[in-house]
């Protein structure tokens, strides 16, 4: 049986701001993750999500938006916030819970008023010369934020997500670089659908060639890495902890 799940996603960034219309159940869940999923790749300072005319069949239908929840607390670090939720709906998420406001308008204020992240991306053509200019990007915005004691590490994991995108992933990316409160998180995002697998303890990577190589210096020189699967591709991230 299918189910109407509208997701209206009314802007994206720096503040993302999505709509749920409908039935939200274990059929439309998938819609509405990969729905949001969408919107934190652009890796917004907040998202706003508002249900105030969702109806949720079950608790159990909630749980991949709330799995969902738990995965942006390592990147994008996005602050989450639930608006118009009915006192039924708003008692369906498990703690801890997001942050409930009233109306999209309520979570505005909150959100508006969050620090600023300094935030910088570049498109990359799929061609041999990517690596070297997102090389040349990482190095000019270290220095201009400052950031030179992190910027040859910070080169060579940009480096690694750009070649694993230009060989594996074969399409158009766009790398971002954003400064976090004692962290700079490295992205690259690319319309490669299929994931990355973090190296098994022991791997050589010789299994998997130049790519599992790749993912073992990657698994080596960053503080964490993951990926954020998205509708027509993924998200590579990598962070890097920055000097006190």
């Amino acid at each position: 049986m299918t189910t109407t799940l509208v997701c209206d996603v009314q802007r994206r960034s720096p503040i993302a701001v999505i709509a749920l219309y409908g039935t939200l159940d274990q059929n439309s869940a998938v819609r509405a993750v990969v729905a949001l999923r969408d919107c934190l790749a652009d890796a917004p300072s907040a998202l706003l999500i508002d249900i105030g005319h969702l109806r949720i069949a079950d608790a159990w239908s909630l749980r991949p938006v709330v799995s969902l929840f738990d995965e942006v607390r390592a990147w994008p670090r996005t602050h989450i916030g639930i608006c118009g939720a009915s006192a039924a709906n708003a008692a369906m998420f498990d703690a801890p819970t997001p942050d409930m406001f009233a109306n999209v308008d309520a979570g505005m204020k909150v959100a508006l008023a969050l620090p600023v992240v300094p935030r910088r991306t570049i498109a990359l053509a799929p061609d041999a010369d990517a690596p070297a200019v997102a090389r040349d990007f990482v190095t000019t915005t270290c220095d201009e934020w400052g950031l030179n004691r992190v910027a040859k590490l910070t080169t060579l994991i940009a480096s690694e997500l750009v070649t694993n995108a230009v060989i594996h992933a074969r399409t158009p990316s766009v790398m971002a670089l954003q400064r976090g409160d004692g962290e700079l998180h490295v992205s690259v995002q690319d319309n490669d659908p299929r994931p990355m697998y973090r190296p098994a303890p022991g791997a050589t990577g010789a299994h998997n060639g130049d790519h599992g190589r790749g993912l073992l210096i990657l698994d080596a020189m960053a503080d964490a890495w993951g990926t954020l699967p998205t509708a027509s591709g993924k998200v590579v991230w990598a962070t890097v902890d920055l000097p006190e």
